[in-house]
């Protein structure tokens, strides 16, 4: 079974990850384990609608098995607070714009150091970061 406290450690030991990556110039393992980050994170959010000793609904429990990261910010209520925090901040907005971008396709690709770097400072901003804004909701 794997629980929302690890899926909150999944996720933040891939963005770690990933800077390290980054940091060593593996570009493109970098961008996709940044983004598997966010996507672990969302499923962490999403794992509290889980009770124990209840069987859950099973379409919640089969669209949780998606890597789309906007779907995701659905199944985990957030889609309206993503809004919200957007129309506040046009930092966390193209923050934002960039991370939803993300896929589990990006694993074939290659990926040079300016996109990679820029997918870090969408993520890891401390402000308005996509990364700190979930932590803080999940």
């Amino acid at each position: 079974m794997i629980t929302r406290e690890t899926l909150q450690r999944l996720a933040i030991g891939k963005v770690a990850d990933a800077e390290l990556l980054l940091s060593h110039g593996r570009y493109s393992n970098a961008y996709y384990l940044f983004g598997y980050g966010i996507e672990l994170g969302f499923k962490a959010r999403i794992a509290r609608a889980f009770v124990a000793e209840a069987i859950p609904d099973k379409s919640l429990v089969l669209a949780t098995y998606t890597h789309d990261l906007a779907k995701l910010a659905g199944l985990a209520q957030l889609a309206l607070t993503i809004d919200r925090r957007r129309t506040e901040s046009p930092t966390f907005s193209a923050n934002w714009a960039t991370v939803v971008e993300w896929s589990e396709e990006s694993r074939y690709q290659e990926v040079d150091y300016f996109t990679a770097r820029n997918m870090r400072d969408a993520i890891m901003g401390e402000e308005d970061g996509v990364f700190p804004w979930l932590q803080r909701n999940w």
